[in-house]
């Protein structure tokens, strides 16, 4: 099989190349789970399970990843074009070849995300990345560094430690370290919170989930401490830039976590603001509650399976609602 009148090099954005994605598997005609046994049959690895969310998702697939549900597709001979398109496009040169007369339109993620983005206010991705810190983004992802932004706030974050409970010298209950971050659920830890999708279809906007964490980032994942055990939660992207989670209010998606522009982000609601409560299980585990409510966060499905979303729900003091926070590297 080829793609045919595919041109993943002419994709304009990765959405229009996550769409030409889904015309390849259309024209395969399998399932999930055939691409991963012809996955399996060819040595790679491809979960049934990532390969919907290559298609669920809004963001580039990882290199290997993409190679191996081409070549799934039976589309062997087309692996190294899908792979240059990818290449260009976590570059940053959202605009075809063809039309390379003119410069990138460095601000197409901007347009392509509003477009999807509730018009009531702005998304956390509203603020497009200068076009030299994709290219750097880039290189890095291909060297196998993972992709990072500058940190000015982890800067700030580091001057407020001497208000943090774990840099004081007295005793009192446990806070997580301000900076970079990973959140796991207790019961799946080598899980992460990170972006996703609501795999039931209902909310079509980036939320917070559950993933292996080698495919957690980007975003990263950091820790910004607002007062005594309350923090938000950042996400920095190095295409859309810096968010914190935010309980969404209204249907659909009521009571998931969602990214909001960081610039709309505020000390003052609960919604932004989580208060890290230490379980007593292990040094690191807590209950993150969302500020002067009596909710705790938890995954819906209440189990470790991929891409379950997590929410806000009344504490049930169950092992769904406790999360591990280690402290990365860097801070």
């Amino acid at each position: 099989m080829t793609t045919g009148e595919l041109r993943p090099d002419e994709a304009a954005d990765p959405a229009e190349f996550i769409e030409m994605l889904r015309d390849l598997k259309d024209r395969s005609r399998l399932t999930y789970r055939q691409l991963e046994q012809r996955a399996a049959a060819a040595g790679d690895v491809l979960a049934r399970s990532t390969a919907a969310d290559i298609l669920r998702r809004s963001s580039l697939p990882r290199p290997e990843v993409l190679a191996a549900f081409v070549r799934a597709c039976g589309a062997e001979d087309q692996v190294e074009t899908w792979l240059r398109a990818r290449h260009r496009l976590a570059a940053g040169q959202f605009a075809p070849p063809s039309s390379a007369a003119e410069p990138p339109p460095v601000d197409a993620v901007t347009t392509v995300a509003s477009e999807r983005s509730d018009p009531a206010r702005p998304r956390w991705f509203a603020r497009p990345a200068p076009l030299a810190l994709l290219v750097v983004a880039a290189l890095l992802a291909t060297l196998g560094v993972g992709f990072w932004v500058e940190r000015r706030d982890d800067e700030q974050g580091k001057a407020a430690r001497p208000t943090d409970p774990t840099a004081s010298a007295g005793g009192g209950a446990r806070s997580p370290s301000a900076g970079r971050s990973q959140i796991h659920p207790v019961h799946g830890r080598h899980l992460c919170l990170t972006e996703g999708r609501d795999n039931t279809g209902q909310y079509t906007k980036e939320i917070a989930v559950q993933r292996p964490c080698t495919e957690a980032t980007p975003p990263d994942t950091s820790l910004k401490p607002v007062a005594d055990g309350l923090y938000f939660i950042l996400w920095v992207h190095p295409v859309h830039g810096k968010g914190c989670l935010t309980v969404r209010e209204e249907d659909p998606g009521r009571n998931l976590l969602e990214p909001w522009d960081e610039k709309d982000c505020s000390a003052d609601g609960p919604k932004q603001v989580f208060r890290f409560e230490p379980t007593g299980a292990t040094p690191d585990a807590y209950r993150i509650r969302p500020d002067r409510t009596e909710l705790c966060v938890g995954m819906r499905d209440d189990d470790n399976g991929v891409s379950d979303a997590a929410l806000v729900e009344p504490c049930t003091g169950g092992p769904d609602q406790v999360f591990l926070v280690n402290a990365l590297p860097g801070n």
